[in-house]
């Protein structure tokens, strides 16, 4: 099984965590909606997790440490021990565009346009639109998910910005 999108996910999860609350080296976890994981793992069927998580924590042992996992409402908690946290943080540079995203929505005089400058920097393939609903102005994302896979919702409405981002699948599923 490839479970790059699942490793991928929690690495920028961690780093996303770790740049906006400041790295420590300690524990993490990570809870997930059981359709997140789901659409993390391929789309298979919910019966099968607990073996995928079991599979994907032995593949990953080596670079992430010992990863523990276990159900909670609605979901699973993937938790990832400090070998990993300290392996995402290895992999931080101010190169990295969810470093200069954050650093931008960060700073309480950008403007959109602002936000889109730091997209288009790594990527000719940007996706903008604009998004007519209570709870975000804008959808930007990379057509082809690179560098970063997420969707991120740009609400432009309070004192700054905020951000959310989603998998592909979760913002359909949304259906905002």
């Amino acid at each position: 099984m490839d479970f790059g999108r699942l490793f991928d996910n929690i690495v920028s999860v961690t780093k996303e965590s770790q740049l906006k609350l400041g790295y420590e080296s300690v524990p993490f976890g990570i809870n997930y909606a059981r359709s997140s994981l789901l659409h993390l793992l391929g789309d298979c069927d919910d019966g099968v997790v607990p073996d995928l998580l079991a599979e994907f924590a032995a593949q990953y042992r080596d670079t992430l440490g010992d990863i523990t996992y276990r159900t909670v409402s609605n979901g699973y908690r993937i938790d990832i021990p400090t070998q990993g946290v300290d392996y995402v943080h290895s992999l931080v540079s101010d190169d990295d565009f969810l470093v200069q995203f954050i650093k931008v929505i960060r700073d309480y005089t950008c403007t959109v346009d602002d936000v889109i400058a730091v997209f288009n920097r790594y990527s000719r393939k940007v996706v903008v639109e604009h998004i007519d609903n209570e709870d975000f102005d804008y959808l930007i994302y990379f057509e082809d998910g690179q560098p970063d896979a997420f969707w991120y919702c740009i609400d432009t409405q309070d004192i700054g910005m905020t951000y959310h981002r989603f998998t592909k699948e979760d913002y359909l599923d949304f259906g905002f």
